[in-house]
């Protein structure tokens, strides 16, 4: 889909779900209005419909472009609780207070609707979609191998020698990282090229530092201007660009998945199309009771969840979710038009992470759940990923062809598990050294996680192994991807002391459904059996 193409669809979806809010609008407004019709004595009883009612609106028609009739809504909620917590005899004269302005927001509701005009609008959150990598540096050496291995990758590279043409290139287009040394011997330092980078910054193009030294003023002066790594000579090259490519699969979308849990379900899904239009995935709850199935199955990297829900509150169900083991680390943030801090702070003490107070402008709650998103995978990917190829470790791997086997069943769609080993590897370390094995492993890595689909699985198994969980994946279009990474790796050349070599590697797959599969473990057996016999036949080859 193009970018402007999505972008009207996106809006077209944003405008669809306006207006059907607008339309609930006359109907909400008339459920207020039930305490109207009512004696004074009875009105009492209805007193927790009303607060409940309020809350939602306090926080959706801000959301949809209503700020007033959202503080009017707001309003109300604090109303009916104070009137809720007094004595009989002192309700009486409050709710007369309360049934003023509740008529004054069926008024409002009315002009909101005849004016047909929204105080504030949402916003599509636009995605970068930008991966070239520039290269400003003016060690020739340097240049030569990291754009051989880079472009072995597929990588669209370009090159600069000073900082005056990177800047000018900078004023028409913008790259998705900058790779740039703080030192260039014609002279200038990276870090008084203050419009360029400044213009990085606006244009959200990552940095990346490369220094001859090491210190603490580069390092705040690379991260004054945002720098995303700081990386020492001798440049560690795979390192560097595994780097490059964990930051562009963060530009072309996978920014992880985050579960709602909102009883509004229109402002649930306004909610998941601000999310949706910065590359996050997301689900919305389906019944509360079912909330822990739900959150096994979608694995998600955050909770956004609202304080007050008809039948449990946000407190609860957090507390609910930290009685799991494999859930305690999920971040959990509360999104609510609460605005007492004592009730919010007593609310994040049941397990809650965060805060975020509604009704916030779609810009503003994009941004908040990034910025979280990103510390959460953050700290996600120190747990489960192998620090030397970034994929994630055996365990991990073990458990998403556990769920992906578990939907395959579900769905009755096609699965794939393809095992992977590189040929001869003791021989590389042998001959070339453990720091070149280490190269090749990266190398491998980088290029799966290129090749996959956003859907897939890649994970270090252990040594040179690697496997892949592939959902909704035939064999025979697992064995087409598998064709085609052995093509590509092994037409990689590694020179080491000008002495090139290249590798290769064998593969084994297996598939589900299969009569004689019966659960994850069996299907990683298969295809670990097929690796072996693609060994025996003699390597570089696929079983």
């Amino acid at each position: 889909m193009s970018s402007s193409k999505s972008k009207i669809d996106l809006s077209s979806a944003f405008s669809a779900l306006r207006l059907r809010f607008e339309q609930t609008l006359p109907e909400r407004a008339a459920n207020l209005q039930v305490i109207l019709a009512v004696a004074d004595t009875e009105a009492a009883a209805l007193l927790p419909s009303i607060i409940n009612e309020a809350h939602k609106l306090a926080g959706a028609c801000g959301t949809f472009g209503f700020a007033t009739l959202g503080s009017l809504a707001r309003q109300i909620e604090q109303l009916a609780v104070a009137v809720q917590g007094k004595s009989a005899a002192e309700q009486l004269f409050s709710l007369s207070q309360l049934k003023h302005l509740l008529l004054e927001f069926d008024v409002a509701v009315s002009t909101a609707l005849q004016s047909g005009q929204q105080e504030s609008g949402s916003s599509i959150v636009s995605m970068a979609e930008n991966s070239s990598i520039w290269l400003l540096l003016d060690n020739q050496n340097l240049i030569a191998e990291l754009t051989g291995q880079l472009q072995a990758f597929g990588h669209n590279v370009t090159l600069f020698s000073d900082f005056d043409s990177c800047l000018r290139q900078l004023q028409q287009t913008a790259p998705a990282v900058l790779f740039a040394d703080t030192e260039l011997k014609q002279g200038g330092s990276l870090f008084q090229q203050k419009l360029l980078l400044e213009s990085m910054v606006k244009r959200h193009a990552r940095l990346l530092v490369y220094s001859t030294t090491d210190s603490f003023e580069l390092r705040i002066k690379a991260a004054e201007y945002r720098a995303a790594a700081f990386f020492i000579s001798p440049l560690n090259i795979p390192d560097m660009v595994t780097s490059i490519g964990e930051m562009l699969e963060d530009s072309v979308g996978k920014t992880g998945r985050v579960f709602i849990v909102e009883d509004d379900k229109l402002l649930a899904e306004h909610y998941a199309l601000v999310l949706n239009s910065m590359g996050v995935e997301t689900q919305i709850v389906g019944r509360i009771r079912n909330i822990i199935d739900e959150l096994t199955r979608f694995q998600p990297d955050l909770i956004l969840m609202d304080m007050y829900m008809p039948e449990f509150s946000g407190a609860e169900v957090a507390g609910l979710i930290r009685q799991y083991k494999s859930l305690k680390r999920l971040p959990i943030v509360f999104l609510s038009s609460e605005t007492n801090k004592t009730l919010q702070i007593k609310a994040m003490a049941h397990g809650a992470d965060d805060f975020i107070t509604k009704p916030i402008d779609d810009i503003q709650l994009a941004q908040a759940i990034k910025v979280r998103l990103a510390r959460s995978l953050q700290i996600k990917n120190l747990i489960e990923k192998d620090s030397l190829t970034a994929l994630i470790k055996h365990s991990a791997i073990k458990e998403a062809a556990e769920l992906e086997y578990e939907r395959s069943e579900r769905s009755q769609k096609p699965m794939s598990i393809v095992m992977l080993d590189i040929d001869h590897f003791k021989k590389v370390n042998d001959n070339y050294g453990h720091a070149v094995g280490d190269l090749v492993i990266t190398s491998l890595a980088t290029l799966l996680r290129k090749r996959i689909r956003k859907t897939d699985r890649a994970g270090r198994y252990g040594g040179e192994e690697f496997m892949l969980v592939l959902p909704e994946c035939p064999p025979e279009q697992a064995r087409m991807l598998a064709s085609q990474l052995l093509k590509a790796f092994s037409t990689l050349q590694f020179n080491i002391n000008d002495r090139p070599f290249s590798c290769t590697f064998s593969a084994g797959i297996a598939a589900a459904p299969a009569g004689n599969i019966t659960s994850a473990a069996e299907l990683i057996n298969a295809a670990d059996n097929a690796l072996y016999r693609a060994k025996r036949a003699g390597r570089n080859q696929i079983a």
